[in-house]
């Protein structure tokens, strides 16, 4: 069926359901003369009278109310079929990104930015929130791409390791601490770590939070009902320690307060790429070869 048709379609329903071609008109915008018109055309093609015309209005005749009967459920489909790709095509050219790894974001502006220079087409969203709910967005379709942390679970999405950075320890510059040039988790032992806990979740990895607990020399875990920014003023009045990757800590000062590294044994934490393999926006497989190729060009060091 083409579009003409189909608009034939939607005036005569439309008709039967007011009983006034004048009310048709207001409906679609356009003037009455178009309405009978084209409610003429249908009949003539499919020599029957649907309507009975009167000063009053127009109501159904007898063959035109069993004719309406066998094709309004097709109409609804079709329509329904042709306003869901509609949809899906004015959401081609959206991108919704989710963002939950506190560490990489540095490599994540690069990325995001590089991809919204060379796909200036391309209307890019982005959500913070904690990994727990981002595959289940994926999932559920909220979101085309999500970069989180390694260790969580990404259910039935795929996913991939496109980056992997070093830990700096936040800490007040009146710190004891504050003068080693870099620290390891026996150093921090019996040290307050803040962990900032969003509504849904911690916003650090919890997979490396529980290994980083479950070393024989660990800091004491305290998570804190608070955003980043809460948590990283409670660090500069001396309440406790926070840590993010290492390219958040070179590009940022933060007063009353120094970026030391972390080095040995679990220290070091993956982003990871997770997406649906049926999404077919070609803005995700573009953006996930641009992060392919900053990886790889860059290589960070493994701890």
């Amino acid at each position: 069926m083409d579009l003409d048709a189909l608009r034939l379609l939607r005036y005569a329903l439309a008709a039967a359901e007011l009983g006034s071609m004048r009310r048709v008109a207001r409906t679609f915008g356009v003037r009455e003369s178009t309405v009978s018109r084209n409610i003429c055309a249908l009949e003539q093609q499919l020599d029957i009278q649907i309507f009975q015309r009167s000063h009053a209005g127009v109501r159904l005749t007898d063959e035109g109310c069993d004719w309406i009967d066998s094709v309004r459920g097709h109409y609804n489909g079709l329509d329904e079929a042709l306003s869901r790709t509609g949809r899906r095509n004015r959401e081609a050219n959206k991108l919704r990104i989710g963002l939950s790894a506190p560490l990489g974001r540095e490599h994540l502006v690069r990325l995001i930015d590089n991809f919204e220079k060379t796909s200036p087409d391309v209307e890019v969203t982005i959500q913070d929130c904690s990994c727990r709910n981002q595959a289940s967005a994926i999932r559920r379709r909220h979101l085309d791409i999500a970069f989180m942390c390694g260790g969580c679970e990404a259910g039935a999405c795929q996913h991939e390791t496109v980056w992997r950075e070093g830990i700096a320890a936040l800490l007040p510059a009146d710190h004891p601490l504050a003068e080693e040039p870099a620290l390891t988790w026996s150093d921090l032992a019996g040290e307050r770590l803040l962990v900032p806990q969003g509504i849904d979740g911690p916003l650090l990895d919890p997979c490396l939070i529980r290994r980083i607990a479950a070393g024989e020399h660990a800091p004491i875990i305290e998570q804190c009902q608070a955003c980043q920014a809460t948590v990283i003023m409670k660090v500069q009045i001396g309440k406790g320690f926070t840590i993010t990757g290492e390219s958040f800590a070179k590009g940022v000062d933060i007063r009353g307060t120094v970026w030391r590294p972390i080095t040995g044994p679990d220290t070091s934490g993956i982003i990871k790429a997770v997406w649906l393999d049926s999404n077919p926006k070609r803005a995700v497989l573009r953006l996930l070869g641009m992060a392919r190729n900053m990886s790889m060009e860059l290589k960070p060091t493994a701890k």
